[in-house]
């Protein structure tokens, strides 16, 4: 059965308050919150963009759907987890609510508090059950494991390892402790180009396992105590370092949407779905830089169905546009593996109907 995606155009010359107006208009006639009940503890959650990123959603749209949430229960707080990345401005709660509060995420703005779900140093997991090929238990941030229902906002983006980072990253990556990114980045380890490698050192800052050094003059990769996250291939100026696109790529998504699915069922699919397609960058808002647009705004939609607002909010970027730019940002990172093993692991449906709200 098809599921519902509600849709509503915006621009890139749409002022904060135009956007705000219609997704007032995306919420009333979608009844997205209807699930929220008066005395639940509900997780607002996104992401709120490494320090110097500009691409990720904007805090004054941030308060228009926080006003909504608050009219369904009082106990509602913004929040992300930690991130294994040493160079973000991410990993641990103090710096993380301080990027938070200098992007505009402040009690002040929004009304609402700001909490880390995974703890002060991101060590802070319960353990859940989940029935996969990979996990047979995931470790979801805490405080997000005693919430009673939660919204979850994301922002499309390209990703150097899921080719397309939507709802199925945001939740299952983005609701994980430090301890659960890692277990899902292990085992893509990149490769290394000597005859690209200028020994500029920019690759070893990023790497939160200490595994990269500069020997001989030239880069080197401890692959044992490397997690394959990405980053330094990411930071590389020279692409001296490439990710070895193998069946590892796919593990991690499907890793990622076990973890997701982990989330959904500790929530008792208690979960509502906003992505907003605008300002579409080729990587996603971890990175600390001001990427340009791979495709013009298209809009925000809605759904309660996290594999069909993925779906379709990939089908809108390729109507758009003509092509596929996560294709042709990451040729070899597939993004619809993670859609078709949610799928089959019964997180949500293919199939859509895609409803515009005018």
């Amino acid at each position: 059965m098809a599921s519902k995606v509600y849709f509503v155009r915006t621009d890139a010359r749409d002022s904060a308050q135009d956007v705000s107006k219609k997704i007032r208009k995306l919420i009333k006639e979608s009844k997205i919150l209807d699930y929220i009940n008066k005395i639940d503890f509900t997780a607002i959650k996104l992401h709120f963009g490494d320090k110097g990123n500009t691409g990720h959603i904007r805090w004054e749209w941030v308060k228009e759907v926080s006003e909504h949430v608050k009219n369904r229960t009082n106990n509602v707080f913004l929040t992300d987890s930690n991130v294994i990345y040493k160079a973000s401005s991410r990993t641990n709660s103090v710096d993380h609510l301080k990027i938070a509060s200098e992007h505009g995420f402040s009690l002040d703005n929004i009304g609402i508090p700001v909490l880390i779900a995974d703890g002060l140093r991101g060590r802070n997991y319960v353990e859940v059950p989940v029935a996969g090929k990979h996990f047979q238990k995931i470790k979801m941030a805490s405080d997000l494991s005693d919430c009673d229902s939660m919204l979850a906002l994301t922002h499309i983006t390209g990703h150097i390892l899921t080719g397309m980072g939507g709802a199925l990253k945001n939740v299952g990556m983005g609701c994980s402790s430090r301890r659960g990114k890692y277990e899902m980045h292990c085992g893509t380890v990149p490769a290394i180009d000597p005859s690209k490698c200028v020994s500029c050192g920019k690759c070893i800052p990023v790497c939160p396992a200490d595994a990269l050094s500069i020997n001989t003059g030239k880069i080197s990769i401890n692959k044992d105590a490397c997690l394959g996250c990405g980053e330094c291939a990411v930071v590389c100026p020279t692409e001296a370092i490439e990710i070895r696109w193998s069946e590892t790529l796919e593990k991690l998504q499907e890793k990622m949407v076990e973890y997701a699915k982990g989330v959904i069922d500790a929530l008792r699919s208690n979960i509502g779905y906003i992505n907003f397609l605008t300002r579409i960058t080729k990587d996603c808002d971890c990175l600390a830089k001001d990427d340009p647009s791979i495709v013009s705004d298209i809009g925000i939609l809605v759904s309660r169905d996290p594999v069909a607002i993925d779906m379709a909010s990939v089908d809108l970027v390729k109507s758009s546009s003509g092509r596929d730019p996560f294709r042709e940002g990451y040729p070899e990172a597939d993004w619809s593996v993670q859609l078709k093993y949610a799928d089959k692991m019964g997180l949500g449906s293919l199939s859509y109907e895609l409803i515009e709200v005018r």
